[in-house]
């Protein structure tokens, strides 16, 4: 149960670029001990993350929520067009990082990652500086790691939003394509990765040995019934290029806290139960543990 409601603080962050990022910060009691940052899915405002954010820091955590640049609050109809996922792999997520970092010089600093948040801190420079990692439903985007509708779902995307790019000039909302808007360049380079199987840069150079550097503990969530976005083959194919990782499966179930049903995004609603979230620390607290104990060995 949550002991104490804490207030949450609405920041911008300046990348290193000078970028301002619309971000939002939880200052637990237990900051300066452990905090988190939260990677967020593909098109999805940080909105979607507060109630667990929030939840984490009546426990203590200090936690970081952001907008990539492009999304949400961090949007700029003069330089959009130019974001690429590359910005958010070199630019936004160290600045929200290093926020963490000065604001709280932290001893735990791990990720959440969301979905398109796993394929992204593999290729930023934060993956060494990390000490632990929570995915929920991070995954790759191949199509045949799918089955059924799902995998036709994915070839629909991938053959008809580039398409959709030319006419409108961007993809537009709707519940044929994504609910909010997203920066061209990013859409269009997430879609090469699910289409060629290769995890690239903007120029074309195979990133994928970089998700190898990545030391720290790692504990995967796979969600039973997120079968349209996140298969349990998905999750895995992810996991297979954190090579360097203390890597650990972890399966849930809507049945398991009495839930009809999880999903992508269910995991964060309001209503989630708080078992769901009280089982979540607990392994936010395994990889702080493990952390820990990796240290004490290197001393």
């Amino acid at each position: 149960m949550q002991s104490r409601r804490f207030q949450e603080e609405s920041i911008t962050i300046l990348a290193a670029d000078g970028r301002p990022l619309s971000a939002r910060w939880w200052q637990g009691t237990k900051a300066s001990e452990y905090s988190i940052v939260f990677l967020p899915a593909i098109a999805a405002p940080q909105v979607y993350l507060r109630w667990f954010a929030a939840y984490l820091a009546a426990q203590g955590w200090g936690v970081l929520t952001f907008d990539y640049r492009g999304t949400g609050a961090s949007k700029d109809a003069q330089l959009d067009y130019l974001v690429t996922a590359d910005d958010w792999v070199n630019l936004d997520i160290p600045s929200a990082v290093a926020e963490v970092k000065r604001r709280t010089d932290t001893k735990f600093l791990g990720v959440i990652a969301h979905s398109i948040g796993g394929q992204l801190f593999g290729q930023s420079p934060v993956r060494q500086f990390v000490d632990g990692a929570l995915f929920i439903s991070a995954q790759r985007g191949i199509p045949n790691l799918f089955q059924g509708k799902a995998r036709l779902r994915i070839h629909y995307a991938y053959t008809f939003f580039p398409i959709f790019i030319r006419l409108f000039g961007h993809l537009p909302i709707s519940k044929f394509t994504l609910p909010q808007q997203c920066p061209n360049q990013v859409l269009l380079q997430w879609m090469r990765w699910g289409q060629t199987g290769v995890l690239t840069d903007i120029n074309g150079v195979n990133v994928e040995s970089l998700f190898a550097e990545y030391s720290g503990p790692l504990i995967a969530i796979t969600i039973s019934d997120d079968n349209y976005y996140a298969s349990a083959a998905s999750v895995e194919a992810l996991t297979h290029l954190y090579k360097g990782s203390k890597l650990r499966h972890k399966l849930i179930s809507p049945q398991d806290f009495g839930m009809e049903s999880i999903g992508h995004f269910g995991f964060f609603h309001r209503r989630s139960p708080q078992a769901l979230w009280f089982q979540a620390e607990e392994w936010l607290k395994q990889l702080v543990f493990e952390a820990d104990s990796t240290k004490f060995k290197s001393i």
